[in-house]
């Protein structure tokens, strides 16, 4: 398996982005994750498109700049952290390696960023990797936040 991540970049005077587009490629996607919100000016996110052979197979949200304060027992990170708000892999290509895979390749291109991601039902996945799980601090709303995983400092 040979994947390749590929950043996506707004157009030069795009006040509203949508990086993904609802078309016959996406349609193995999240719509709610990737169509709903245009990404506006100043947003601090990243887009990225996983490919293999020139097929996507996986798609990537990440935030350059990133609170976790507000959940329980976090490592000091600063601006090291980056976090991944959304990691999916499309439904043809489930259960082959390819999120394990695209992490590495998150890894490899951001070596001096701490990763740490909000997990949407796959909590599994992010312990598997090895990866701290950190609840809400305010038990009044954890029920309604995403846990936090945090990348081992290894």
């Amino acid at each position: 398996m040979e994947l390749s991540l590929v950043e996506l970049r707004r157009l030069a005077g795009e006040r509203l982005w949508f990086p993904f587009t609802y078309d016959e490629a996406g349609r193995g996607f999240n719509r709610q994750w990737w169509y709903n919100d245009p990404v506006r000016v100043g947003s601090t996110s990243v887009f990225l498109r996983a490919l293999e052979n020139d097929d996507e197979v996986a798609r990537v949200e990440l935030d350059q700049k990133v609170k976790i304060d507000h959940y329980a027992e976090v490592p000091s990170l600063g601006s090291n952290a980056l976090a991944i708000q959304f990691i999916e892999v499309h439904n043809n290509h489930r259960l082959r390696g390819i999120g394990r895979g695209v992490i590495d390749l998150l890894r490899n291109r951001y070596p001096d960023r701490r990763l740490v991601a909000f997990s949407e039902g796959a909590d599994g996945f992010w312990s598997s990797l090895g990866w701290r799980r950190h609840l809400h601090k305010d038990p009044e709303t954890a029920w309604r936040a995403r846990p936090l995983f945090i990348q081992s400092s290894t």
